[in-house]
């Protein structure tokens, strides 16, 4: 069995968003229809050009499922940023 793909952020039940990222010269079509049949989740989004991979909240399982298939190259928490002023 594959060691899972790198996570970075920590995971949050009450924010479960995640970008997951797929190694270079993935088509990711195929592999986010696969993932998400599947492990049951509906992507938001389907990135095809700058990098390839999905958006999609995904339960703590298909997160763990994600994270070890083979064309994941890593999975980013997708967090609402926060910003700190000097005021």
């Amino acid at each position: 069995m594959r060691a899972p793909a790198p996570l970075h952020g920590v995971p949050d039940p009450d924010t479960p968003s995640y970008i997951v990222v797929f190694v270079d010269g993935t088509a990711p079509d195929p592999v986010v229809d696969a993932l998400a049949a599947e492990h049951g989740f509906a992507p938001k989004h389907v990135f095809r050009n700058a990098l390839q991979g999905f958006a999609a909240e995904l339960t703590a399982e298909a997160l763990e499922a994600v994270r070890r298939h083979p064309a994941v190259k890593y999975v980013e928490h997708d967090a609402p940023a926060r910003v700190m002023g000097n005021g």
